[in-house]
């Protein structure tokens, strides 16, 4: 098997090296090796044309990331080169529709129209419905960049598709978690010595992690075993079995328990609940959402006492606890979740170190703060202080 990986540059994805590495790891993680990755600027069709007559000649499989931000229709071009043509094809306008309807937007016909020999992988997250086309043993693969489309359509057709190509009879385990690290290394490395068929890959992003499980034996027993062993270790930690964001988690379980969620935020900015509001519906599971910023607006906002403020300062235990007590004794809600910290780069005018952040999360019958004490720049300690305020609230959700 050689396949080939193919990225066109967008402005987004210039410099952005996790993306790249995300994506080869999407079907590595599955058994399916990457022999190459190119990236080609996104406007030059000329280099693409003249490396995609090399890629039909040494390659198996061809596997094109397909941005939009071009001058030059990708689809088109392909059909020329596999020598077919575009035609709008009916499940694939089927699926656009069901987007368009839930986005409110109708989209152009033309992402409908695929080569007329091919298979469509259907994108049920955005617009792009790409497509498996095979000619003479040459598999050609097309998926729109966006990581939120690529990674289930990857997952739930194309990998299956090279699987059954190949007779790779492999079976996959996803586990999301949130938690020490070295922990996590440490139980998964003790699982590969357990199970010598077992390949572990890693994604980690601000504290949340992806745990692709690869086992390329057929003993169930065995297989059942590393997996016990693995969940054992890590339950507390491990907030879902398939893929999904923290997000997304958290909107599942207030769904499941009819709860509604208000968020008080200080230096996360809103970021938190703006994470929950992702999910069609959640107006009906979320409170209020509110930045509280100054100590004037956790005080009329929030019920915070000046006194504390003044003794304790804004990043404290205290004023974290009070924030969320406000939420819950102010509004309609049934689990509150509050941040404050000091993200930097530079410290409050008090002593306390960047990084130093306080999350509290609770209902009625009580709240619980947590300190953390962060490292990284602006912009990860804001993205970690988001992640782990979710995961606290969905650990708080799992065991009531």
């Amino acid at each position: 098997m050689k396949t080939a990986l193919v990225f066109f540059r967008s402005v987004e994805r210039e410099f952005d090296g996790e993306y790249y590495s995300k994506v080869v790891g999407a079907f590595r993680s599955a058994g399916i090796n990457i022999d190459t990755v190119e990236i080609f600027d996104r406007n030059d069709s000329h280099s693409f044309c003249e490396r995609f007559d090399s890629f039909y000649d040494t390659m198996e499989n061809l596997i094109i990331v397909d941005g939009e931000d071009r001058d030059f229709d990708l689809k088109e071009l392909v059909a020329e080169k596999m020598e077919t043509v575009l035609v709008e094809n009916e499940n694939a306008r089927i699926f656009l529709d069901a987007v368009g309807k839930n986005d409110g937007v109708e989209y152009s016909p033309q992402y409908a129209k695929l080569p007329i020999e091919s298979i469509i992988i259907p994108n049920i997250k955005g617009a792009y419905q790409g497509f498996i086309l095979d000619k003479s043993g040459f598999t050609l693969v097309l998926v729109p960049e966006e990581y939120g489309q690529l990674k289930p359509m990857c997952d739930k057709y194309v990998v299956p598709y090279l699987e059954n190509k190949y007779g790779i009879k492999s079976k996959r385990l996803l586990l999301k978690y949130f938690g020490d690290l070295l922990t996590l290394d440490d139980t998964l490395s003790q699982a590969e010595n357990i199970y010598e068929g077992l390949k572990c890959n890693i994604y980690r992003k601000c504290g949340d992690v992806s745990i692709d499980l690869l086992f390329d034996k057929q003993d169930e027993s065995a297989r059942g075993e590393v997996v016990r062993f693995i969940v054992g270790k890590l339950k507390e930690n491990i907030y879902a079995e398939f893929d999904t964001t923290l997000g997304e988690r958290l909107f599942d379980l207030l769904r499941l328990k009819n709860l509604k969620v208000a968020v008080a935020e200080s230096f996360t900015g809103g970021r938190v609940v703006s994470e929950i509001i992702k999910n069609p519906g959640a107006s009906a599971f979320v409170d209020e959402g509110i930045v509280s910023y100054s100590n004037e607006s956790k005080m009329e906002r929030l019920s915070v006492s000046k006194a504390d403020l003044i003794k304790y300062g804004a990043v404290s235990s205290v004023v974290a606890y009070q924030m969320a007590l406000g939420l819950l004794k102010g509004g309609k809600c049934d689990l509150a979740i509050a941040t404050t910290g000091i993200a930097g780069p530079k410290s409050d005018d008090t002593e306390k170190p960047v990084g130093l952040c306080y999350i509290a999360v609770g209902m009625r019958d009580g709240v619980h703060t947590y300190k953390l004490n962060l490292t990284g720049n602006r912009e990860e300690i804001t993205e970690t202080a988001k992640n782990t305020a979710l995961f606290l609230a969905i650990k708080k959700l799992k065991n009531i």
